[in-house]
């Protein structure tokens, strides 16, 4: 299968990119009363955009090598999980 939804894996690779550097960019600084860690601060800013690069790198993998693309498409679904799980801690406190 070498699309997704009749969409070429190419071009989803090229939008997760895309999304990477928009988010790189976009993601909001802390608020003037709000103080993160250093760490909490930069899990929230990069893993975002690391989990779009990593599905962009499985869509343009997914044509040479399927088990690749799925092993890397897998740990961006991780960093992703990991995102959620310090952004959800942000906002819960």
């Amino acid at each position: 299968m070498d699309n997704l939804f009749g969409i070429p894996m190419p071009l989803i690779g090229f939008a997760c990119f895309i999304l990477a550097a928009v988010f790189v960019y976009v993601w909001p600084k802390p608020k003037a009363r709000e103080n993160r860690s250093m760490w909490l601060n930069m899990g929230l800013h990069h893993l975002h955009p690391l989990t779009w690069v990593l599905l962009g790198m499985a869509a343009f993998l997914h044509i040479r090598d399927a088990q690749t693309a799925t092993i890397i498409a897998i740990l961006g679904g991780f960093s992703f999980l990991f995102f959620l799980v310090l952004w959800i801690r942000t906002i819960t406190r």
